[in-house]
């Protein structure tokens, strides 16, 4: 039976004044320090309490989800304003965090819950960040995962008692979908992060894999994303002084997200993570955001994890609010840049000649029988410790890279590419008219489907490409996206076919690879003999073909076949495997 809330509202609170002329504070019974984790309709509870309790916060309703319920943000803004272009105007800063992404990871539920209170109620003068910075939360962002929880979810996490599923109602990993949207929630964020713009984005998670001696580890996305001031200024300054205050305020220290570069373990060095757009900080930073993403480490106890989140989220919001000015200039610079960008850098890889030094602390492994099957295995000794400077490659060099047409042209069939990109904050102008128009188009020459499902989708690899330029027929209401608009990075990456979270990575447009038109061997062979009566070269052409292949002069159905794909009449490749997206080069 799922738990009530336990939620106390003092009676002083509810009757009287407290000598500061202010009610008392709402008292929610956190149960972090129990193990336990509130659940999806105990956080959105609590959350009601405090926005019917303070005036200085709101909690709304910003679209539905896949289990049917609406997802939420809770807004705190000092003056009482959360309309985010009125924000913006007065300069101040909006740091977006979301929680529950995977609900078996629900420490930022809790700690997003704990800080709210304590900024609301001004705690330690925590309330002095709101002079320059509104906050917002989305409470649960995988309501659908944590409204089915269970003991046995993630068995190898050192709590909480009760853990939500990982993925939606759609077996859909949220963390995979955040650009291709299958998932109404991944459609309602969009909508919420277009509507909030913010300056700095959070995204909560707990890591598996290594053991070490750090409570946190942070994957901040990858500086170069973002235009070069912006990006000098997060890695030279945001990022290393909040590594610098969760070290020294806290007792929580903290470590780039864990990925070994190689032989030697960890000792060898770590990479920094290249987050593809389909993440959530790699959502975010197309859109010239500061994001975040902190992983932290399963091995800890609940009631550690969810208190090093809220120091982080502490510092994370002192930072933005005390650089608001040069955060927002940088921002503005950026996305200014960004609508007038001719080239840009679809996929990176982690530059091997390049790295930082940094003070890692782990614990030496050991060979172990394991106690039920007898394999043999490593373990972490945690009486053993040892701190060493390791590398840390956390630059990148580009791999692929395009020129930006001045518009994409998407044929209104498409209509569910359309629909996202509308939901994405793109700005499209339909034609008004049929029309002919000289475009470049991409011919798919070679794909290689994955052999399993991944998001319920096989998604393509192994992309190759050839172009061509040419006159096609558009019509009325179909969809030009010009770039000239702070979307910019969002089109390209989607609406390029290589991209590596492109729609055609993602299938969207998979139909145009399975032909359509072909011939009857009963009624073609007359059309055939008349082809090569009239035209010299093919005879020439067929003759060698089977003079030099005894395979296909065997094969009577390949030698149509081979005639009919010379037909100028049928067109054949009309269509089949052309890329429908258009590249518009010039202005017409």
């Amino acid at each position: 039976m799922m738990k009530t809330l336990s939620i106390v509202v003092l009676l002083a609170s509810i009757l009287t004044l407290n000598a500061s002329g202010q009610k008392g504070e709402p008292v929610i019974n956190l149960r972090y320090e129990e193990n336990y984790s509130f659940s999806y309709n105990e956080t959105i509870e609590a959350y009601k309490l405090l926005a019917s309790h303070y005036k200085t916060a709101k909690l709304i309703e910003m679209g539905m989800t896949d289990i049917g319920k609406p997802l939420h943000i809770f807004m705190i803004s000092k003056d009482k304003d959360f309309n985010p272009a009125s924000i913006r105007k007065k300069g101040k800063s909006i740091v977006l965090i979301n929680n529950g992404i995977h609900p078996g990871e629900p420490e930022g539920i809790d700690a997003s819950i704990k800080y709210a209170m304590d900024v609301l109620a001004n705690r330690n003068g925590l309330g002095k960040v709101l002079d320059n910075t509104v906050i917002a939360i989305i409470p649960v962002y995988n309501i659908d995962g944590a409204l089915n929880r269970s003991a046995f979810y993630r068995l190898n996490q050192n709590g909480p008692e009760f853990k939500g599923s990982r993925r939606n109602a759609r077996n859909l990993d949220l963390n995979r979908d955040f650009v291709k949207q299958d998932s109404k929630n991944a459609r309602s964020f969009a909508q919420i992060f277009n509507y909030l713009d913010p300056d700095v984005f959070l995204d909560t998670h707990t890591t598996n894999g290594s053991d070490h001696q750090f409570p946190v580890t942070l994957i901040p996305t990858m500086h170069q994303r973002m235009n070069q001031p912006m990006g000098d200024f997060f890695r030279e300054k945001m990022v290393p002084e909040l590594y610098h205050r969760m070290r020294t305020l806290t007792p929580y220290d903290m470590v780039p997200y864990v990925q070994t570069a190689g032989r030697g373990g960890i000792r060898g060095g770590i990479t920094g993570f290249e987050d593809h757009p389909y993440y959530s900080t790699g959502y975010a930073v197309l859109y010239d955001c500061f994001a975040f993403m902190t992983e932290n480490l399963v091995y800890v106890a609940y009631p550690e994890r969810v208190k090093s989140v809220i120091e982080f989220i502490t510092h994370l919001v002192n930072y933005t609010s005390e650089n608001t000015s040069e955060i927002r200039a940088l921002r503005i610079t950026a996305a200014a840049e960004t609508t007038r960008r001719k080239e840009y850098v679809l996929d990176w890889a982690v530059d091997t000649e390049r790295s930082d030094k940094i003070l890692f602390k782990g614990y030496e492994t050991e060979q172990a029988v394991t106690p039920i099957s007898n394999r043999t295995t490593t373990v972490y000794n945690h009486d053993k410790k040892w701190s060493d400077t390791i590398p840390f490659f956390n630059y990148f060099k580009p791999v692929l890279t395009v020129q930006a047409p001045i518009a994409y042209i998407v044929p209104q069939a498409w209509g569910e590419v359309i629909e996202r990109m509308k939901l994405n904050g793109v700005v499209i102008k339909p034609l008004d008219k049929d029309t002919i128009i000289e475009v470049e188009s991409y011919y798919i020459e070679k794909v290689t489907p994955s052999t399993r499902a991944t998001q319920g989708r096989f998604m393509n690899t192994g992309i190759e490409l050839k172009s061509s330029t040419g006159k096609r027929e558009f019509y009325k209401g179909d969809a030009v996206i010009y770039l000239n608009q702070k979307s910019n990075n969002y089109i390209v990456h989607m609406l390029e076919p290589m991209g590596p979270a492109s729609f055609f990575t993602w299938n969207f447009f998979d139909a145009i690879m399975e032909g359509g038109e072909f011939f009857s061997i009963w009624g073609f062979e007359s059309h055939a003999k008349e082809m090569l009566d009239k035209s010299e070269e093919l005879r020439a052409e067929f003759e060698k073909k089977k003079a030099a292949d005894p395979d296909f002069a065997s094969d009577p159905v390949a030698q149509l076949q081979y005639i009919y794909e010379k037909a100028p009449h049928s067109e054949v490749a009309k269509g089949t495997n052309q890329y429908p997206v258009a590249r518009l080069l010039k202005q017409q």
